[in-house]
């Protein structure tokens, strides 16, 4: 079983590496981002995120779509982002997923998710749990995270 999670950055606002591991230390989040992939490529990016969480290397599987260059994608997002009356995602954001398998991917996905709203206003959703949003979406990982912690 996986959980999928996403984010719908505007892509002028999207932070590297540093940036969001300055984001999650200032908060003190437990993780160590190793690695942040960037939009900047005309088209859909197959790159995943690296973080260290309670020691141990999480790799999060996912991809970096631009918006403006994956019209089917977008489309298919915003149905699902209407359906529970939800902001639209628009052309000029980009959204990161986050395929996730095991309690500790889904803790470190919960803190770096979190960070991408909190300090760069991201937007997040689950498709799996209907969920999304913003600083309440945030603070709803970070508590589940929490109940994750040792497993």
């Amino acid at each position: 079983m996986s959980v999928d999670f996403y984010v719908a950055i505007h892509a002028d606002n999207w932070p590297n590496v540093e940036q969001v591991q300055q984001c999650a230390s200032a908060r003190e989040y437990p993780i160590e981002v190793q690695n942040f992939p960037s939009p900047d490529q005309p088209d859909v990016k197959n790159d995943g995120v690296q973080v260290i969480i309670d020691g141990t290397l999480a790799y999060l599987e996912g991809e970096v779509i631009p918006a403006a260059v994956a019209p089917e994608d977008l489309a298919a997002i915003n149905e699902q982002l209407a359906a529970r009356d939800s902001r639209q995602i628009t052309t000029k954001e980009a959204v990161i997923s986050f395929r996730t398998r095991s309690p500790s991917e889904i803790r470190a996905a919960s803190y770096l998710i979190a960070s991408l709203i909190v300090c760069f206003d991201g937007y997040g959703f689950e498709p799996q749990g209907n969920t999304s949003g913003q600083s309440d979406f945030a603070k709803t990982l970070l508590a589940g995270a929490k109940t994750l912690e040792g497993l």
